[in-house]
Parts: C-alpha cells; structure tokens; sequence
C-alpha cells in the first residue's frame, strides 16, 4: 500500500471515530437535559398534588450566579452625590455615616447602603413622568434600577405620592436593595432605602442549588409552616446585598420565588431560606 493510500485510509479513521465521539458527546447531553427536565417536571407535579399551579410563562430553566463582593467606595460615592446635590459640605457623624449638604439638598449614607436624601423645591421636576424622574435619578447616583416599579402610589392629577424601585446590578435584581422616591406637585423631594455599594467585584462560590431543588425547599417551607398559597408566579435567580457598618459585604445569589401569597428567597448556594432586610 503506497503512502497515498496510507494517509487517506488514516484519514478515513480519525473521521469514523471524530463521528463517533460526536455521537456520544451529543447523546449524553440530550440524556442529561431529559433527566434534568424530568426531574423539574416531577417537581412540578408534585407541586400540584399539593394544589399548587405554576403559572404559564414561568422560567424553570437552569441559571447559575457567582456570590460578588461589595464595597464602599467614599471617593465614588462622594461624586455620584455632588452629581445629584452639587459641591458642599461633608459631615462624617461617626459609625460610617457621611451627612452631605449640596445647593440641591442633603444626602446621609451608611456604610450598609443605607441612603436618605431631601431634595430642595425646584431642583428635579418630573415633568409629568415620576417613573422616569425617579429611575433618571438614581441613574445620577450611580445606581442602576430595574424598569418596573415595585410599587407606585402616585396621584396621576396631583403628581404627589411616593414610588419604590428595586436596585439591579448588571441587569439581575438586588431584591433588599429598593429605594423609595417622594413626589409633591410631580417636584422630587425625596428618596431612601438601601443602595448597591459602590464596588462590586469578584467574590468566592457561585449557586449550587438548582431549580428542582429550589422548588422542592419551597414546598418543604410551605408545608412546613401550614402555609397555603395555590399559584407559583415567577421564579427569579437574583441577589441579597449583605453589607456590615464598616461598608464590606457581597452580593449573595437567591431564588425569587413569587406565589399568590407572597415571596419566598432560598439561598442559591445553602439551601436555606431568606428573610430580606433592606
């Protein structure tokens, strides 16, 4: 057998078995996404046996989030504040709370995020939109907000009333970390709540608990309390912000599950359940 023909038979080889690899590389993978999609459909029914419907259009596909770091940065926050207030004065109160006096109104942070703000008569008009204003603000701070508000208690004649937003960070919702915007004669007055902090950076781990599983410690939780709720809404992969005084913390992945009776977090990466403090 001439080289020619070596070569080509030797070709032909490393095809057949390139083919056959293939082959089991794309068999094993539709094998585990069937397990994985009869695993969240067991979980499901068995949601249902419980009298439990989930919602159509609700996301019970896999998603993973790394935890993230999350600091204070004084020098970031004192721009994105004269942003919003203008130069002035700044008045450290002791246990990391910085008051800040501006032209525009006065700002005091804490190190857990913590933001109140009063705004002067005649700075921000919302221009008979509150919803823009508020998120146009945070947005000046520094602050990125989901587009749907929370919650939104405006008096469309009058413009008065108060507004929540939820922060985000790279588009994934940062669940106890909302803001609440003050509107008198659509003029913006006020806000406060609990900010993101200014650094956020890689951290250590990443979401380990997966959908069934998150589904299952929501029924274990349900069942556990006595707790009756008949629609699962929405289920999120989002973050708790967990901050100390001194302005560390990080941004820890959980599930959102939203039902008719209210929301339930489950800690992404240790199973347990959540109670959000802002």
């Amino acid at each position: 057998m001439d080289s020619v023909k070596v070569k080509n038979f030797i070709i032909i080889v490393l095809l057949i078995v390139n083919a056959v690899l293939l082959s089991v590389f794309v068999s094993d993978s539709v094998r585990e996404k069937s397990r994985s999609s009869g695993t969240v459909d067991g979980v499901v029914e068995l949601l249902a046996e419980n009298g439990i419907t989930v919602a159509p259009g609700v996301d019970l596909s896999e998603r993973r989030l790394d935890t993230l770091s999350a600091s204070r940065d004084i020098q970031a926050e004192g721009r994105n504040v004269s942003a919003v207030l203008g130069e002035g004065d700044i008045v450290d109160q002791g246990g990391n709370i910085l008051v800040y006096f501006g032209d525009r109104g006065e700002a005091s942070l804490r190190g857990t995020g913590g933001v109140d703000m009063i705004i002067r008569s005649g700075e921000y008009d919302s221009n008979g939109d509150p919803l823009r204003s508020a998120r146009e603000f945070a947005e000046m701070l520094g602050l990125e907000t989901m587009s749907e508000p929370l919650r939104m208690d405006i008096d469309p004649d009058t413009l008065e009333g108060t507004l929540e937003l939820c922060c985000s960070y790279e588009g994934v919702r940062v669940a106890n970390c909302t803001l609440s915007f003050t509107f008198a004669s659509g003029e913006l007055m006020g806000m406060s709540g609990t900010r993101v902090l200014d650094t956020v950076g890689a951290g250590s781990g990443s979401s380990a608990i997966d959908v069934p599983t998150a589904l299952m410690r929501f029924l274990t939780i349900l069942l556990e309390r006595g707790q009756v709720c008949s629609s699962l809404d929405e289920m999120e992969l989002c973050y708790t912000m967990n901050a100390s005084v001194s302005g560390e913390g990080e941004l820890v992945p959980v599930w959102r599950i939203a039902t008719d009776t209210g929301e339930f977090y489950i800690n992404a990466v240790t199973g347990l359940e959540e109670t959000l403090a802002g």
